[in-house]
């Protein structure tokens, strides 16, 4: 049974919690979300493909682009679920930036409409980003596709800082596969820079096909990232044939599923024994 560490995926309660971004969604994730809702999608698959179960070691939660981030920094504090493993948590990356003692990582929004274009090229960025290699503290990279290249540029900067590139770039397409091979290549030859293999639509065979070829072409095998982007995942595709693509292509790779994660976000044995 392939055992799994999700890198990615969010939980949340709009009762409590300022999400002004599923305003602009179709609503059908508009309710709370938690690490029980997330077992319990993993429970479902294997129920539905007993002859391809796997084994759900705990994942990754990411920040979730809330308004009140100080409230998100303390209900994850108080989350003692033994499957939440490492958080990304929500920080303006720079010298002064600011992040809960708990994080092993910061993701900083880099494709929402808040973020200026160009902001991972800022003098202030770029230092905060040297910071963040300096503690040996991963930063989630979550960029425009058109930003892609503005990325590579900063990695190849500060080579030394782990970074991790989210959902493939958010490459959507087969025309912006196209344009973006050039920098995802770039990011590829960088011995510190991760990609999660997830936030991209499951319906079109031949993009998907493309889009993962381009991952392992660009990509040793040992910096790509199993990731859901649950419950996201369903506004675009849906969770169970996202995860059975990737079983089919990446099957018995213990790299991509489970070790590549635990390397990227360094967590310790002691939390999947």
């Amino acid at each position: 049974m392939q055992r799994i560490i999700d890198s990615h995926f969010h939980i949340w309660d709009p009762s409590i919690q300022p999400l002004s971004w599923l305003d602009g969604t179709d609503g059908s994730i508009t309710r709370r979300y938690d690490m029980d809702c997330l077992k319990r999608a993993y429970a479902s698959y294997n129920e539905q493909h007993p002859d391809a179960a796997v084994n759900f070691i705990g994942g990754v939660y990411v920040e979730v682009d809330t308004d009140d981030t100080s409230l998100e920094d303390r209900l994850l504090s108080e989350n003692h679920d033994p499957l939440l493993l490492a958080t990304s948590m929500r920080s303006t990356v720079g010298p002064a930036m600011r992040m809960p003692l708990y994080a092993h990582g910061v993701r900083e929004p880099l494709h929402t409409p808040a973020s200026p274009r160009g902001r991972c090229l800022q003098d202030d960025f770029i230092r905060g980003l040297q910071l963040m290699a300096d503690k040996n503290m991963p930063f989630d990279a979550c960029v425009r596709v058109d930003e892609l290249g503005d990325l590579a540029q900063v990695c190849e900067q500060v080579p030394e800082a782990t970074v991790i590139v989210d959902h493939m770039g958010n490459i959507s397409n087969l025309q912006n596969l196209e344009s973006s091979s050039d920098a995802l290549h770039r990011l590829g030859e960088l011995p510190n820079v991760y990609v999660k293999v997830s936030g991209y639509p499951t319906d079109d065979p031949r993009f998907v096909s493309a889009l993962l070829d381009l991952a392992q072409a660009a990509f040793s095998n040992k910096r790509l990232l199993y990731a859901s982007n649950w419950p996201v995942v369903g506004l675009y595709a849906d969770f169970d044939s996202h995860l059975s693509i990737l079983l089919n292509r990446f099957a018995g790779d213990d790299d991509f599923f489970f070790n590549n994660a635990r390397n990227a976000y360094h967590i310790v044995e002691r939390k999947i024994s």
